[in-house]
């Protein structure tokens, strides 16, 4: 039911009639995104169920915890941090996107309050590009830099992203010398 409710207007809709704050920002961020994440997280951990070495950890007689921290849990490293990462960059924006509109605690600081009084002073019209470039700059920066990492975390924890490295051998090649046949 929740992957059918659309995201962005549920999200305004349950900003606006709870009372603004952090704490209903983070339960509104929480009830409109978890689904898609729970949703491609099982998927992984139900097809790396059905590998060789977790039946065979079944059949040794393993308990159910270890299975699942053992066995499945490495190798989900790199969606289950993927997934963590997109939450976050989706957390920042949406969280913005809300002070933005307006539907967040306005007395506080933050990047969409600030975007929100740049709008309601008119700083895009007077030129005051100094008002807003700056929020959106970091809101962007933050969110390109999480992404940075995320690449770096798929890379490290994937191994089918794993460079294979030829060993060093002793002897250097040398130039010119052709292999006889």
């Amino acid at each position: 039911m929740f992957l059918l409710l659309p995201g962005l207007p549920l999200l305004v809709i349950l900003a606006a009639f709870l009372p603004p704050g952090l704490g209903t920002v983070i339960l509104v961020l929480v009830v409109t995104g978890w689904a898609g994440s729970a949703r491609v997280l099982r998927s992984q951990a139900l097809s790396i169920r059905s590998k060789d070495f977790v039946a065979a950890a079944v059949v040794t007689g393993e308990r159910p915890l270890r299975i699942m921290f053992r066995e499945i849990l490495p190798n989900m490293a790199s969606i289950v941090m993927g997934t963590l990462l997109a939450c976050i960059i989706y957390g920042i924006g949406a969280q913005a996107g809300l002070e933005f509109l307006g539907l967040g605690d306005v007395s506080t600081v933050s990047w969409g309050n600030n975007l929100y009084w740049a709008g309601n002073e008119g700083a895009l019209l007077t030129g005051s590009w100094w008002v807003f470039v700056p929020s959106g700059l970091c809101i962007a920066l933050v969110a390109f830099s999480l992404s940075l990492i995320n690449y770096a975390v798929d890379e490290v924890t994937n191994p089918r992203l794993r460079k294979i490295r030829k060993p060093k051998s002793g002897k250097p090649a040398t130039p010119g010398k052709r292999a006889s046949a």
